[in-house]
């Protein structure tokens, strides 16, 4: 790892508080996976289809209020790999629902020669 990306990681790291619910999302173009866990890792909720559309994204907007009541977290953090455009539509509901902080993960392409 890159010094520059080692102290971007750490930076982000950084933002997570015992308070930060933390939602790492696998998207997919018909549903997406969601794991909820907290800053040291515990898991403590899966959800292994969430669908792309309002009424799942309710669903999943309800399963983060009641964690967030059940546990007093005070902030969220999702961190998704953006896959094509499909993660636009949760990432967009998720700014418009206020929740915190939306970190895509950009993966870095390998090169047409690599292999």
């Amino acid at each position: 790892m890159h010094t520059k990306q080692y102290i971007r990681q750490m930076e982000k790291r950084q933002r997570i508080s015992p308070h930060t619910l933390v939602i790492g999302i696998d998207i997919g173009s018909e549903f997406n996976a969601v794991c909820l866990m907290d800053k040291e890792g515990e898991v403590f909720g899966q959800y292994p289809k969430i669908f792309n559309s309002r009424k799942g994204f309710d669903y999943f907007h309800d399963i983060i209020e009641k964690a967030r009541r059940k546990r007093g977290f005070t902030d969220v953090l999702i961190g998704m790999e953006p896959t094509g455009h499909y993660w636009r539509k949760i990432a967009f509901f998720s700014k418009e629902m206020d929740m915190s902080e939306i970190c895509p993960h950009h993966r870095p392409q390998a090169s047409a020669g690599a292999g």
